[in-house]
């Protein structure tokens, strides 16, 4: 009859290098997780926000205001919610190539050691 051992007695008989390599391993894998879930909460506002300003300044307020601004008084500008929306949906396309690959090279990834 076979003992079972369970999966925290395993990681204690594992080498203290592979040990390591797992926690590290398990450290990378929660970032992409935590980088997924900035992106979809990007999304979601990015879809909830609009491109029209919510009050008009007028052209003579404030001490801002050039010829270079527009005579709006602007200096500086946000991305549009569609400019937001395509970022985010590259960098999460461009996560879930790195995911795939991660996964794909998990043994190898755990099994050596990770370089500093």
């Amino acid at each position: 009859m076979a003992i079972s051992v369970g999966a925290r007695d395993r990681v204690k008989t594992l080498p203290k290098v592979n040990r390591r390599a797992l926690r590290k391993y398990g450290e990378f894998w929660r970032a992409l997780q935590l980088v997924g879930d900035a992106l979809a909460d990007a999304e979601k506002i990015a879809a909830k926000t609009t491109d029209t300003p919510k009050t008009r300044r007028s052209k003579s307020a404030g001490k801002g205001v050039s010829a270079k601004a527009g005579g709006s008084g602007g200096h500086w500008s946000t991305a549009s919610p569609e400019e937001i929306s395509a970022a985010a949906k590259k960098a999460h396309g461009s996560l879930r190539v790195m995911a795939s690959s991660a996964k794909k090279w998990e043994a190898e990834l755990i099994s050596r050691e990770w370089r500093k």
